[in-house]
C-alpha cells in the first residue's frame, strides 16, 4: 500500500482542486422510505426543483424510511453527469467502485464485492456482463453486475438497500441495488420533453465524442393514463497507457537464471534459491518482474439505450404499468505491448538461458536494476471486438379489493448477451537479445527500460513456429431471467399491516469459449520479408511513463498472409498449420479441451414464500415503527460442463437443491421529529459464483503460465447474520448528521483451495499440449479449486453529514456540504502459502476506508459542484490465492476528483461544463505485502461541454 506521506499529498492536492472548482457532479443523495415488494419509484418524489430542494426532499424520505436505504434521484433527464451508473453510486456512504478503462464497472457495498450485491432493474433481478482487460477481470462470468453496460441517462432513481426485509428478494449479503427508469405518471405536468447534448474530450486520447439523451412523456388531464419514451446514445474513445509486469516471481523458479550470472553481493546459488513449499523462505528470495513491459490500450465504445413505459389507472383502485428497456454497448479494444518474455519462461529456452550481467537488489529483496544478455523479446497486439445486448419487459398490476385489502402482481423477463466474436492476439519475437535492462530505482511504479536494440526496425523481429503465438478466441455469456410475483397487503388494525406473497424465478446462465485445437505457438515460420509486411509503426507515448516507438504486429496482415480465420488446416511456407477452433460441441470438436471450463450452463429455479408485518405505534411519546417477517426459498440448481479424463472432454450434469429460512426485522424509534434511532437484524444469503459452479475445468498452459482451474457444482450459498444500528439527527433545515454501525457474521465464504506444483502428466491431458510449447511433460502446474471455506465477522461504521449553509451572509448562504465516511474491517481465514496451512487476512475487494466530500453552490443563475471520492487499497487474492510465492494481490488507493458548472440561460435551458478525473488519477495494481507494481496506468482527464433543456 502507498505510504501515508504520499497519501497526504494526494489528499491535499485533490481537496485544493475541489475547493477551486466548487462543483459536484453527484446528483441528490437521499434515503428511500419504500420497502416496495414489486420495485418502482414513488411518483410524487421524482420532480424537484434545484439541487438544494432535492437534498431537502431526500432528507424527508430518509426520515420516513424503515430500513437503511439510500437513493440517488435525477432532477430531470441527463442530471447524472458521471460516465455511468457506478460512478453515481460511489457517492453513497459505503459504496466503492472498481474501474475498467478509466470508468466505473462494478461496485462493492460495505466491503462486500459485486458477487454479494444484487441488482434489480424496474423491480426485477438482472445481470448485465461485459468484457475487459485481463488485469481488469476479463470477461464477467459471475453474478456481479457490470454498470458500464448502461448509459446513466436511462434511469432517474438509483436505490441501495443495505438492510433486508422479508418482502425484498433474497440473494445479497451487501446490498440490493434498484435501477428505476422514469414512468409517465411520475411527472406533475401533462407533457414533458427534456434532453441534453454534450461533446466530450479526453486529454490523453485527444478525442472528441458526442453524447445525447432525450425524454418525452405525456399523460391525460385526469392523470390516469400516460406514455413515456426515452433514449440515450454516446460514443467514447479511451486511451490507457503505462507499465505492467503481470506479477513478480522469485529468481529461482522456472529453472532459475543462467549459472554465468553475476549480481553484486550474491552467488549464483543465492540468486537461484528455490522457494520452500511452506513459504518459510519466501521473504529472503530475490524477486523480479515476470514480464516487464510498456502497454498502450485503446477502447472505442458505443452505447445506445431506449426505455418505454405505459401507465393506466382505469379506476381509483387499479393501476397497470408496462415497461420496456433496451441497451446495447459495443466496444473495439486494442492492446499493444513491447515486453521481455524470458523471465517467465520455463525450460532450456527460457529464463535458464538469461544471464544477469549487473544489478541491484533493494531492502525488499527486489531486483530493481538489472542488465541482462540472452533475453527473449516480444511485441504483442491483441484485438477484441465485443458487445452486450440487454433487453427487459415487465408488467405490474396493483389492485385495491377493499379499503383494507390490496393485491399486486408482477411478471418480467430480461436477457443479457455478451458476445465477443473476435479476441485475437498476434506476436513477433526476438530471441537471445543482449543488453536489455530495467531500472526501478527512481520510480518503483514506472521503470526506465532499455531494450538493447532498435525495436522500430522490422528486421529486429521474427515469427517462429513453436515460439510465436497466434491466439484465436471467441466468448459468449448469456444470462436470462423470468420473474413472477404475487402478493397482498391487509390492514389488520390501526398501525398494523400484514403483507405476504409468493415468487417463482427462473435464471439461466450459458457460457461458451472457443479456442484453437492445437497449441497457440503452432503457427508456422515466416520469412523476414513476410514479417516486414506484418508490422505497423507505433510512435510511442509522451508523459509518465514516456517511451519511444516500436513496430507492432498488424492483425489484418496476419489475416491476409496466414489466413488465420479460415477454421482449417492451411499451408504456411510448406508447413501444415492448424487454425481450426472448437464449436459448442466441446467434447467432439476440441481434443485438447482448453476451453472446457468456460463452456457450459447453469439453471436455477427459485421458489419463495414470505410474510411481513409492518407496524407503527406510540409508547410514552416515542413513535415505534418497523417491519418483521420471514422468507422461505428453495433453490433448484442444474450445472452442466465438461470434465476431463485422459485428455478427453466428457459432458457432466449435476443436479442439486437447497432450502433457506430467512427471518428479518427493522425497527425505528422516533424520539422527536429531529432525532431517531434505527435497528435492523436479518439472516441473509448469497448464492455461489456462477463460474465456480461449473463441473468442468480450464487449463492455461503457456510458456509464461501453467494453471488448472476446477469448478465445484456442490458449493453451498454464503450465509450471514446481519446487524445494523444507526442514529440520525436533523439539526437544521436541510441538514443531517447520521452514524451507522453494522456487523455481518459470515458463516462460510467460497475460497480457493490450492494444490501447487502438480506434474502436468498427472492431470490426464494429452502430453503434446505441453511438448508443443517446449514444456516438459512433467512441468509443474498450479491446480486451483473453489471450496466453502471458513467465514468470519465483518464490522464497520458510517458517518453521514449534510449541511446547507443558509445561515451564512450574502451569497455564501447558497453553499452546502455533503460528506460521508465508511470504515470496514473483516479478517478471514485463507489457505496458507503453497496451499499449506491457514493464514488470516482481509476480505477480498474490501477497502477499510471510503470517503466522499461534496461542496456545492446554487442560486437562480449558477449551479457549481465539486466532489472528491476516496477508496483505500484492497486485496483481490490473499494467502494461497496469490501467485508466484507472493502473499497477496490487490489494488492501491485512489482519489477521484470531479466537477461541474451549470449556467441557467432560461428556466428551460442550461449550459453545462463537467470534468471527471481532474487530477488524472492512475490505476495502480500491486502484488505482495511489499507493494510490487503489477500495473500502473493513466486514462487522462475527461471533459464534457453541453446544453440541457426541459419543457
Amino acid at each position: 500500500m502507498k505510504s501515508s506521506k504520499v497519501l497526504r499529498r494526494r489528499l491535499a492536492r485533490s481537496a485544493s482542486i475541489t475547493v477551486l472548482a466548487i462543483a459536484c457532479v453527484s446528483p441528490a443523495i437521499a434515503q428511500d422510505g419504500q420497502a416496495d415488494t414489486l420495485g418502482g419509484a414513488s411518483p410524487a418524489d421524482i420532480i424537484v426543483t434545484g439541487f438544494r430542494n432535492s437534498v431537502q426532499t431526500a432528507q424527508a424520505e430518509k426520515r420516513e424510511a424503515t430500513g437503511a436505504v439510500d437513493v440517488i434521484k435525477a432532477e430531470d433527464i441527463a442530471k447524472f453527469p458521471d460516465n455511468n451508473l457506478a460512478e453515481s453510486l460511489q457517492r453513497i456512504p459505503g459504496v466503492a467502485i472498481s474501474r475498467e478503462g478509466g470508468e466505473g464497472r462494478s461496485i462493492s457495498v460495505r466491503g462486500l464485492g459485486p458477487e454479494y450485491t444484487r441488482v434489480r432493474i424496474n423491480g426485477m433481478e438482472a445481470v448485465a456482463t461485459t468484457g475487459g482487460s485481463d488485469a481488469g477481470g476479463g470477461v464477467n462470468r459471475g453474478r456481479g453486475f457490470d454498470f458500464n453496460v448502461f448509459a446513466s441517462e436511462l434511469f432517474n432513481s438509483l436505490t441501495v438497500r443495505k438492510t433486508a426485509s422479508a418482502s425484498v428478494e433474497e440473494g445479497s449479503l451487501g446490498a440490493t441495488v434498484d435501477l428505476q427508469a422514469a414512468r409517465p405518471l411520475d411527472y406533475k405536468d401533462n407533457f414533458v420533453i427534456a434532453g441534453s447534448a454534450r461533446a466530450g474530450y479526453n486529454d490523453l486520447s485527444k478525442a472528441w465524442d458526442p453524447r445525447f439523451a432525450g425524454l418525452v412523456s405525456w399523460q391525460n388531464d385526469s392523470g390516469t393514463f400516460g406514455v413515456l419514451a426515452s433514449g440515450a446514445y454516446s460514443t467514447r474513445t479511451i486511451k490507457e497507457t503505462g507499465h505492467s509486469t503481470v506479477r513478480w516471481s522469485p529468481a529461482g523458479v522456472n529453472g532459475g537464471f543462467n549459472a554465468a550470472s553475476t549480481l553484486p553481493g550474491y552467488t549464483a546459488a543465492q540468486i537461484n534459491t528455490a522457494p520452500a513449499a511452506d513459504g518459510s523462505n519466501w521473504d529472503s528470495l530475490i524477486y523480479h518482474p515476470r514480464i516487464p513491459r510498456y502497454d498502450t490500450w485503446t477502447n472505442d465504445i458505443k452505447r445506445l439505450g431506449l426505455t418505454g413505459a405505459v401507465q393506466w389507472k382505469p379506476s381509483d383502485r387499479t393501476e397497470i404499468t408496462v415497461e420496456g428497456l433496451y441497451s446495447k454497448s459495443e466496444t473495439k479494444r486494442q492492446e499493444n505491448y513491447i515486453e521481455a518474455l524470458s523471465f517467465s519462461r520455463t525450460g532450456a529456452s527460457g529464463k535458464s538461458q538469461t544471464i544477469i550481467r549487473d544489478g541491484e537488489v533493494n531492502d525488499q529483496n527486489e531486483l530493481v536494476y538489472g542488465v541482462f544478455d540472452d533475453v527473449d523479446m516480444r511485441i504483442e497486439s491483441r484485438h477484441d471486438e465485443f458487445s452486450t445486448t440487454f433487453y427487459q419487459v415487465n408488467s405490474e398490476l396493483k389492485q385495491e379489493l377493499s379499503d383494507t385489502f390490496r393485491v399486486n402482481g408482477y411478471v418480467g423477463y430480461s436477457k443479457s448477451k455478451f458476445d465477443s466474436p473476435v479476441q485475437t492476439t498476434v506476436v513477433l519475437d526476438r530471441l537471445n537479445s543482449d543488453g536489455f535492462s530495467w531500472d526501478y530505482r527512481d520510480n518503483d511504479r514506472s521503470p526506465t527500460i532499455n531494450w538493447g536494440f532498435d525495436p522500430n526496425n522490422p528486421a529486429s523481429w521474427s515469427f517462429i513456429n513453436g515460439t510465436s503465438d497466434v491466439r484465436i478466441r471467441q466468448n459468449e455469456v448469456t444470462n436470462d431471467y423470468l420473474s413472477t410475483k404475487l402478493g397482498g397487503q391487509w390492514d389488520l388494525a390501526e398501525g398494523f399491516k400484514l403483507s405476504f406473497g409468493g415468487e417463482y424465478r427462473r435464471f439461466r446462465y450459458d457460457t461458451f469459449e472457443s479456442r484453437r485445437f492445437v497449441a497457440e505457438t503452432s503457427s508456422g515460420t515466416l520469412t523476414p520479408a513476410q514479417v516486414a509486411a506484418l508490422t505497423t509503426p507505433f510512435n510511442g507515448v509522451t508523459g509518465d511513463p514516456a517511451y519511444g516507438g516500436y513496430v507492432i504486429p498488424n492483425l489484418q496482415g496476419f489475416v491476409d498472409t496466414l489466413n488465420i480465420y479460415c477454421n482449417c488446416v492451411t499451408d504456411i511456407n510448406g508447413r501444415a498449420v492448424d487454425f481450426r477452433v472448437n464449436d459448442r460441441d466441446v467434447a467432439g470438436s476440441n481434443p485438447n479441451a482448453t476451453a472446457a471450463s468456460n463452456t457450459g450452463n447453469i439453471k436455477e429455479v427459485d421458489k419463495a414464500l414470505w410474510f411481513q408485518v409492518d407496524f407503527e405505534q406510540e409508547f410514552g411519546g416515542i413513535t415505534i415503527r418497523g417491519d418483521a417477517g420471514m422468507r422461505y426459498v428453495k433453490t433448484q440448481q442444474t450445472s452442466f460442463g465438461y470434465g476431463l479424463a485422459s485428455g478427453v472432454a466428457t459432458p457432466i450434469t449435476v443436479k442439486r437443491s437447497y432450502e433457506n429460512w430467512l427471518p428479518s426485522m427493522n425497527l425505528v424509534a422516533e424520539f422527536s421529529p429531529e432525532f431517531l434511532v434505527r435497528f435492523g437484524a436479518a439472516q441473509v444469503i448469497t448464492r455461489p459464483g456462477l463460474g465456480a459452479l461449473s463441473p468442468g475445468g480450464n487449463l492455461i498452459l503457456q510458456a509464461a503460465n501453467q494453471v488448472f482451474n476446477q469448478g465445484n457444482p456442490y458449493l453451498n450459498p454464503t450465509e450471514a447474520f446481519n446487524l445494523d444500528l444507526s442514529a440520525e439527527w436533523y439539526f437544521a433545515p436541510g441538514s443531517l448528521l447520521g452514524v451507522s454501525l453494522f456487523q455481518k457474521d459470515i458463516g462460510s465464504l467460497s475460497g480457493t483451495q490450492i494444490s501447487t506444483l502438480v506434474p502436468f502428466n498427472q492431470l490426464g491431458f494429452p502430453l503434446n499440449l505441453a511438448t508443443d510449447q517446449g514444456l516438459a511433460p512433467d512441468v509443474p502446474v498450479t491446480v486451483r479449486r473453489t471450496i466453502n471455506g471458513d467465514g468470519g465477522k465483518l464490522k464497520g461504521f458510517e458517518v453521514n453529514y449534510q449541511h446547507q449553509l443558509d445561515f451564512l451572509p450574502g451569497i455564501f448562504s447558497n453553499l452546502g456540504i455533503l460528506a460521508n465516511y465508511t470504515y470496514v474491517k473483516a479478517d478471514l481465514k485463507y489457505p496458507g502459502p503453497g496451499g499449506i496451512g491457514v493464514v488470516t487476512g482481509p476480505l477480498t475487494n474490501l477497502s477499510k476506508h471510503t470517503a466522499n466530500g461534496t461542496l456545492f453552490y446554487e442560486d437562480k443563475l449558477l449551479s457549481l459542484r465539486g466532489s472528491v471520492s476516496y477508496r483505500s487499497g484492497y486485496v483481490e487474492s490473499f494467502g494461497g490465492g496469490a501467485r508466484d510465492q507472493n502473499t497477496e494481490e490487490g489494488v492501491n488507493s485512489a482519489i477521484n476528483v470531479d466537477a461541474s458548472i451549470g449556467v441557467n440561460i432560461t428556466d428551460a435551458l442550461t449550459l453545462t461544463i463537467e470534468g471527471n478525473n481532474l487530477t488524472n488519477e492512475r490505476k495502480d495494481q500491486y502484488i505482495d505485502k511489499d507493494n510490487r507494481v503489477v500495473l500502473n496506468h493513466t486514462f487522462g482527464r475527461q471533459f464534457y461541454f453541453g446544453v440541457r433543456f426541459k419543457y
